[in-house]
């Protein structure tokens, strides 16, 4: 029998994802930057923590989604790509102005800021091999240089993909997470060693491959198409091989570790909202949480690393105080994220809704007409 398309609906668990994605790499940042002093402790913190840089993997993916999810029968590219520059670019540069204060506060103002603040305002620091630029400013920032480059090309994807049968991006849906993990590989013949983490974490056309993945997984759903676990087996399989990411090869543990389970977790998320199965991630606290995710993102390394800067990077802490630490990071970052989201993202969204709400929004994503 052919397969049937979801009903329309409305997919908040996809926006309760993200705080999950932040959260991941919130953990890793308060993790590297609180050093503990007992090594217990520290092996506990890598198990818990040392692959929240995954999370930056789960925004890639569901970017590729949601811009699927989010397209309207005769969207138009210009109208598309102003509204990516209004979403990410106030915020952006907002906290932009509060790392480099940060950097002022702490003593911490590179000879090359002027160079650095260029390529970051501008968000083409991932193109650049060195971390000295693409990790300049504000640190976190390197992604949304990929994000920008994957809106700039997702018409033209999203044009190719739709032109697939669903055999095609079945193989598809298999074969990117396959050269995922071959990038470490590629990089290792193909690359020179000071330039393999550069070209496995950071290089947009490398990182392009999990917002493919997201574009094709966004397609199968659509379709009816697609075939995989309900959402408490994905999520359980999804945190069990987060757990796991300690024992892979070291190459693989940024980028390719979870991707697998990431493809499965994203598709259950979605189809749960629109049967109406139950979901912890379209809790009310997990909504709100995953619409001030961005700007959450874009604020909590600036407090990390400038106050544990002044703190002193030397010392070492039990684990009761990094704990602490770690929770008034958590909530400073929240109080510093809510009025960034309130009072910058949303007016500039809002300014581009007035003329015509055609425009894909990344809150409460709303089923489009059905991919044909």
């Amino acid at each position: 029998m052919p397969a049937t398309p979801p009903a329309p609906g409305r997919l908040p668990s996809l926006t309760g994802l993200r705080f999950a994605a932040a959260l991941l790499v919130f953990g890793v940042h308060a993790y590297s930057f609180i050093p503990l002093a007992d090594p217990q402790d520290q092996r506990i913190g890598a198990i818990l923590f040392n692959a929240g840089d995954l999370g930056v993997s789960v925004f890639f993916v569901l970017s590729g989604f949601v811009l699927t999810w989010s397209v309207r029968p005769g969207y138009r590219k210009g109208r598309f790509w102003l509204g990516r520059i209004v979403r990410v670019y106030p915020a952006h540069l907002v906290a932009l102005i509060l790392a480099m204060a940060g950097l002022v506060v702490s003593a911490r103002v590179p000879d090359v800021w002027p160079q650095q603040l260029v390529g970051s305002a501008l968000l083409v620091q991932a193109w650049h091999p060195s971390d000295v630029y693409y990790l300049g400013i504000n640190p976190v920032t390197w992604s949304l240089s990929c994000e920008i480059a994957f809106y700039l090309a997702f018409p033209l994807l999203y044009a190719g993909l739709r032109r697939l049968g669903t055999m095609a991006l079945r193989v598809a849906v298999v074969a990117l997470p396959a050269a995922v993990w071959l990038m470490p590989l590629v990089a290792e013949v193909f690359v020179a060693a000071e330039h393999r983490r550069w070209f496995v974490y950071v290089f947009p056309p490398v990182r392009g491959l999990e917002f493919l993945l997201g574009i094709v997984l966004a397609l199968l759903v659509l379709r009816g198409a697609w075939r995989g676990p309900g959402l408490p087996l994905a999520t359980v399989l999804w945190v069990a091989n987060y757990l796991a990411v300690d024992w892979l090869p070291a190459a693989a543990r940024d980028t390719a570790a979870t991707i697998v389970t990431i493809a499965l977790l994203i598709p259950a998320a979605a189809l749960a909202d629109i049967r109406g199965h139950r979901s912890w991630w379209r809790d009310r606290l997990a909504v709100h949480l995953g619409e001030v995710s961005y700007a959450f993102f874009l604020v909590h390394m600036v407090m990390i690393v400038t106050v544990m800067h002044l703190l002193g990077r030397e010392r070492l802490w039990s684990a009761p105080q990094a704990v602490a630490l770690a929770l008034a990071f958590l909530i400073g970052s929240y109080l510093l994220a809510v009025p960034l989201h309130r009072w910058v993202e949303l007016p500039a969204m809002r300014l581009l809704s007035r003329p015509a709400r055609t425009g894909p929004k990344d809150q409460h994503i709303r089923v489009p007409a059905r991919t044909r």
